[in-house]
């Protein structure tokens, strides 16, 4: 019994005769009665009583009318859904993105890709590097979008999204630009990626760096600096969003160009990308 078998006799269910139905399917008639007969083989009983002067549905025929119409709709809207899918005008866009790009960057990319495929669910994962690139590794995101510097393995291919300058913030005023030794004279609020960065510079440099709180977030960062703790690094454009929405810390440029940042969208290159990741990657693409 397959799905074309059903929409026959949903066909002939809803005819007042075997030669009405024919004529809807511009079929033959024996033809359809041939296949109706054949039906009542398959399944061992009787499914519309006909002579010349009855034609209706059994107590089987009704019970398979009823589940021929549910197996038909099924089987067409689960076509109809593999087919956007593979479109991308549907599915499930599983995201890995770093919170300060979460709040900058993505939203106007996200937008737009909204905008444009409506039908697509998108699944934000936010946390640290790491953690992002491991569901990356583990299958469980399409992409993620994240900050360099991060550890670059051989199986992830990035497209870089974003070039970021560094912007210094403090409670206390600043200068009209910092260069990197006047940003090493502060007690410094950094990442632990940041952190990683400014020692290599330092020692580089024979200069020390004074960094009494380290954490995860750039966002705990910002939040610390506010109480007067230190000064903080943090990209551009997620400064650009703090000002947005009334940040009360002087900010200055960082002058050097060692400590600027790029977002990238990386993928695993051994891994089939969904269409929706396709249009989405397009979507980023053609934002830049």
């Amino acid at each position: 019994m397959d799905t074309e078998m059903l929409k026959n006799f949903i066909i002939l269910a809803e005819s007042d005769s075997i030669s009405q139905a024919a004529r809807k399917l511009f079929m033959a008639q024996s033809a359809l009665s041939n296949r109706l007969k054949a039906l009542e083989k398959e399944c061992g009983a009787t499914l519309i009583e006909r002579d010349y002067h009855n034609y209706k549905l059994t107590a089987s025929g009704r019970e398979l009318y009823e589940r021929a119409m549910k197996i038909v709709e099924l089987a067409d809207s689960t076509i109809e859904e593999l087919r956007a899918a593979e479109s991308g005008l549907s599915g499930t866009l599983n995201l890995a993105v770093t919170p300060s790009l979460a709040t900058g960057i993505l939203r106007n990319f996200l937008r737009r890709y909204r905008e444009a495929y409506p039908g697509v669910t998108v699944r934000l994962y936010e946390g640290a590097t790491p953690y992002l690139l491991a569901r990356l590794d583990e299958g469980l995101c399409d992409a993620a979008l994240v900050r360099t510097p991060y550890t670059v393995s051989a199986s992830y291919t990035a497209q870089t999204v974003y070039r970021d300058k560094m912007t210094v913030l403090a409670s206390e005023k600043l200068p009209s630009g910092l260069e990197l030794k006047d940003l090493l004279k502060f007690p410094l609020i950094l990442t632990h990626r940041y952190t990683s960065m400014l020692e290599r510079i330092s020692a580089r440099e024979g200069l020390k760096l004074n960094a009494p709180v380290q954490c995860e977030e750039i966002a705990t960062c910002v939040a610390l600096a506010e109480t007067g703790l230190g000064a903080t690094m943090i990209p551009q454009s997620t400064y650009s969003n703090y000002a947005a929405h009334a940040g009360k810390l002087n900010a200055a440029p960082l002058l050097s160009d060692e400590c600027d940042t790029s977002c990238e969208l990386v993928f695993l290159k051994n891994r089939r990308l969904s269409a929706a990741t396709r249009n989405f990657a397009n979507i980023v693409r053609d934002s830049v």
